[in-house]
């Protein structure tokens, strides 16, 4: 193999050769149009050819570097898992030609962490580098892998972030997730602090209309946690809202039948409502919105006041503004015989 001197040399006799080519070419005549333009395109080619020679003969010599090299764990038994993560890189310091080095910084090797050892000697696991690249040092070189016997359980999942409406328009109901919960596995000693799973962020700030969308779950316990999904499907829907107005008299509910009787003042009260405006006229005609007090309420009730109950139907999505008046006085009396 050519020593260093002996390959500078060479290069510089082919740049030397190169320029006397140039330096002819220009003494046999070039016509003014052209001469500035090849003048320029043979410089280019000159800085070219001495950095293509600078980098071959830079990459035979001999570097010392340091380098992080990525770690992977494998052959972890079925029924353990990890506690703790093992460092996710080791840093290692490297001696070789420059070209091996040079591969190594862009595409470095991955050591394989053996699971079913206690005790893992980096050092060790070094082996896969190539024989021209000798290993000076290794950090950390020996570490404790920390296991646990693997558990599993179902957590619900959390929704991480905001849905919110344009104006004079609401959610028909809560955004829902699909699944609502998952099953996760790993440690004990991580799942016992483990009461639900978050979401990646999402903020919606403009909702208009309806929202089906695939969220990702949160991922801060990748290595130590196993999910049976790694995303859910969110679904918002928002409608346009609008104001109804309506009065009932209201009924006490539960009255023994046998020696009381009570009636409430006032006994009609006024609700004011928000209804999606698709809505409107069924809320309106609706039989089965009604208000009612308890008889038990008032048995149990110390104030002499008691607050009406509304009852409608689930499926009109039904926003109640104010009840007025909020409370009703009562009265009893005995019942002729």
């Amino acid at each position: 193999m050519a020593s260093p001197g002996q390959n500078n040399q060479s290069g510089s006799e082919f740049i030397e050769r190169l320029r006397a080519r140039f330096a002819r070419a220009e003494r046999t005549g070039l016509r003014d149009d052209e001469g500035p333009q090849r003048r320029g395109l043979m410089i280019s080619l000159c800085v070219l050819i001495s950095v293509v020679l600078w980098f071959t003969l830079s990459m035979r010599h001999t570097y010392t570097v340091q380098l992080e090299i990525p770690t992977r764990v494998v052959n972890m038994p079925e029924d353990m898992a990890l506690s703790e993560k093992p460092p996710a890189t080791v840093q290692v310091q490297l001696q070789g030609e420059g070209i091996e080095l040079f591969g190594m910084q862009f595409n470095p090797p991955t050591i394989d962490i053996d699971a079913e050892q206690d005790e893992i000697d980096t050092g060790a696991l070094m082996n896969t580098l190539p024989e021209e690249v000798a290993v000076r040092g290794v950090s950390p070189q020996i570490f404790n892998l920390q296991k646990e016997r693997r558990i599993s359980k179902k957590i619900p999942v959390w929704l991480q972030g905001r849905i919110e409406t344009s104006a004079a328009r609401e959610l028909l109901y809560p955004p829902r997730l699909e699944p609502d919960s998952i099953v996760v596995s790993g440690a004990r000693s991580i799942l016992d602090s483990l009461t639900y799973w978050p979401t990646e962020p999402i903020v919606e700030a403009d909702l208009r209309d309806s929202l089906h969308v695939r969220v990702p779950l949160s991922d801060t316990l990748s290595g130590l946690v196993n999910r049976s999904n790694v995303a859910v499907m969110l679904t918002a829907v928002a409608r346009p809202f609008t104001e109804g107005i309506r009065q009932f008299r209201v009924d006490v509910t539960g009255v023994p039948s046998d020696q009381r009787y009570v009636s409430l003042e006032p006994d009609v009260v006024t609700v004011r409502y928000r209804v999606p405006v698709a809505l409107y006229d069924a809320a309106e005609q609706a039989a089965d919105f009604f208000a009612t007090v308890s008889y038990n309420e008032i048995r149990e009730d110390t104030t002499g006041r008691v607050t009406p109950t509304l009852d409608y139907p689930e499926d009109l999505h039904l926003r109640i503004v104010e009840i007025n008046p909020s409370a009703l006085r009562y009265y009893e009396r005995l019942v002729d015989q």
